[in-house]
């Protein structure tokens, strides 16, 4: 049995260690793992598996069309890391989510949030008070590239759900006292956050829309109840490791030998 850890090569450099982890704890199961980037990929020579840790659901699908198991698969990845797919996706099939507005012309109120459709870790999120201030922020994002959200009324605060193989593994809570956005890698604070029953419905509700194998769903909250608010496909663990004890990088090897 071999596979792939596939990587962009500015990320895989940020993620040596972790990269690292998955190769040793592979090898401890006598399975091959080995490193490849976005830029080498050959669909002539594949492996029996990939663990895909790159945005890029084109190789995923050339990948999968060539019989490999693919982690996440190429659905995943092509609803999850398109906010507006995502949001159409989940709220026709019943997922309560914030007022979304994919033209300025459909936006109903203020305050608003603006992302681009592709952002991940709270990259050009920007917040507009006023129509005005939303015109103005209009040339930061090209063509169609973006969505609109009502904010939700607990600023600066939102949650992580950590998901392998449809189970919930634990939870974050982010917050931050200095930005609406609360992501760790801006700064955010972040702490164990335990689940009540219908927040776990919540989750579960979303979960049955997917066949996920290790991805991130986040929430907001607003008046005091959690509102879905994305999903994180290649879900970074930097929190599960600096809050909990939980090696969720093991957990999800030996998932992924259970489906290999």
């Amino acid at each position: 049995m071999y596979g792939w850890i596939i990587y962009n090569r500015d990320d895989a450099k940020r993620n040596e260690n972790y990269i690292g982890w998955y190769i040793e704890k592979f090898k401890n199961e006598g399975v091959g793992l080995e490193l490849i980037y976005t830029d080498e990929i050959d669909c002539e020579n594949v492996p029996d598996f990939a663990v895909v840790r790159a945005i890029r659901p084109d190789i995923t699908k050339k990948l999968e069309s060539n019989g490999v198991r693919c982690f996440n698969n190429s659905f995943v990845s092509e609803i999850c890391n398109d906010k507006a797919l995502t949001y159409k996706y989940v709220s026709e099939r019943g997922i309560e989510i914030m007022p979304t507005y994919y033209s300025t012309e459909e936006v109903k109120g203020f305050p608003v949030v603006i992302k681009p459709k592709n952002s991940h870790g709270g990259d050009r999120v920007n917040m507009a008070e006023s129509y005005g201030e939303l015109m103005k922020l209009m040339p930061l994002y090209e063509g169609d590239n973006y969505v609109i959200q009502a904010v939700a009324s607990d600023r600066g605060k939102d949650l992580r759900v950590y998901v392998i193989g449809n189970k919930i593994i634990t939870a974050m809570l982010r917050e931050s006292k200095t930005d609406f956005r609360s992501n760790f890698c801006l700064g955010g604070q972040a702490s164990v956050y335990n689940l009540n029953s219908e927040e776990i419905k919540k989750v579960e509700k979303i979960t049955k829309l997917f066949d996920f194998d290790f991805v991130g769903i986040d929430f907001v909250f607003d008046n005091g109840k959690i509102i879905f608010n994305e999903i994180e496909d290649v879900v970074g663990s930097r929190m599960v490791y600096t809050y909990t004890d939980i090696d969720i990088v093991d957990i999800y090897i030996k998932y992924l030998l259970t489906k290999l």
